[in-house]
């Protein structure tokens, strides 16, 4: 790669940062292109030439918080772990990836009250084969006694986003009622908002006796 590409693609990568920050701290509309260009430190004639209008550069944030996920879920999905540990993984990677950057959460749940319309079609366009495809595997595991007959695999789905979207974006502020002396760290916070997360959706999703079956010890065979 040359290093007017490696340059130019530095910057495309800074910008659509910023654009990321900016959008999820001040709006898609209280945002400016000068405001991101001088967060990157650029010209605005040099952000448009990446970018050449703000819709474009939403568009592409868009396109590359999709992007993680078509490529992250066909993996968690197709690994050969036991529900539980697949489960557990795709939490996990879900609370990962919105823990890296808590801008993407604030981004997400902001655009979702701003402009419902757009985020429901790019939603429903990148992702839906793979929503659909977990709530297959959800109605399978009713079927097998896995999981709890009671459960809407479609609202459960759609809490475990909201869940985690809300207790990345704001989890550590709401902890502060807990905590007078503000001697946990915001990282300590979100750790243990996220453990108790799993367990509540954990045990809100499997069978109690899937869940004590998976947490008894082996017995030994080896004779004594």
């Amino acid at each position: 790669m040359s290093e007017l590409k490696k340059a130019n693609r530095n910057v495309r990568k800074r910008i659509l940062e910023e654009a990321v920050r900016l959008f999820s701290e001040r709006g898609f509309d209280g945002t400016s292109i000068q405001l991101i260009a001088d967060a990157v430190g650029i010209r605005k004639p040099s952000l448009l030439y990446h970018f050449n209008t703000k819709e474009k550069l939403r568009d592409e944030v868009y396109e590359k918080l999709m992007l993680h996920w078509k490529s992250e879920l066909p993996k968690l999905l197709t690994s050969d772990t036991s529900d539980k540990d697949r489960f557990t993984s795709m939490i996990k990677a879900l609370v990962r990836y919105f823990l890296a950057d808590n801008h993407r959460s604030r981004l997400s749940i902001r655009e979702m009250l701003d402009r419902p319309e757009i985020v429901r079609d790019v939603v429903r366009e990148q992702l839906n084969p793979w929503v659909k495809l977990i709530c297959e595997y959800i109605q399978m595991g009713k079927l097998n006694g896995v999981v709890r007959a009671d459960v809407n695999p479609e609202a459960f789905v759609t809490h475990v986003i909201m869940l985690v979207l809300g207790s990345v974006a704001v989890g550590n502020v709401l902890a502060a009622m807990f905590d007078d002396t503000q001697e946990q760290s915001s990282n300590h916070q979100l750790e243990s908002l996220v453990q108790e997360l799993e367990r509540i959706l954990r045990t809100s999703l499997f069978e109690p006796q899937y869940l004590q079956a998976e947490l008894k010890p082996e017995v030994s065979t080896v004779e004594k």
